[in-house]
């Protein structure tokens, strides 16, 4: 079997978003093995995710892993990416979908959080000297 990683984001009207989603896409693809990895949005961006899929296919991927590019277990998880499987597993009967967690908890969030804050408050000491 040839496995294809799609990512999955919430999608954005914003270009800066946009760009910023193609580059965590990016920086994915070039740190694991697979012979395709694309990224697809639920709303607002293409591609969405039967788009991605489809480049997948022809491309020869047979099997899709999903992981969702979420920090919750939202309606996208639950029902919307689940369903949108559903149909896709309907139009590409020989093609096996595997869907992963959401980014949720993971510990490198609360560091990420602390970091943010670190900055922010180095920021406004050097607002402060000048």
């Amino acid at each position: 079997m040839e496995k294809g990683l799609l990512i999955v984001g919430h999608g954005s009207r914003s270009l800066e978003a946009q760009s910023t989603f193609e580059r965590v896409v990016n920086t994915v693809r070039q740190k694991v093995s697979y012979p395709i990895v694309e990224g697809a949005s639920m709303e607002f961006s293409q591609p969405n995710i039967p788009a991605s899929v489809k480049k997948m296919v022809e491309c020869g991927i047979d099997e899709i892993l999903i992981i969702p590019y979420f920090l919750y277990e939202g309606i996208h998880i639950k029902e919307d990416i689940p369903r949108i499987i559903r149909e896709l597993s309907d139009i590409y009967k020989n093609i096996t979908f595997k869907m992963g967690q959401p980014i949720g908890l993971d510990p490198l969030l609360p560091e990420l959080i602390v970091k943010r804050v670190s900055e922010m408050e180095e920021r406004k000491s050097i607002e402060k000297r000048k």
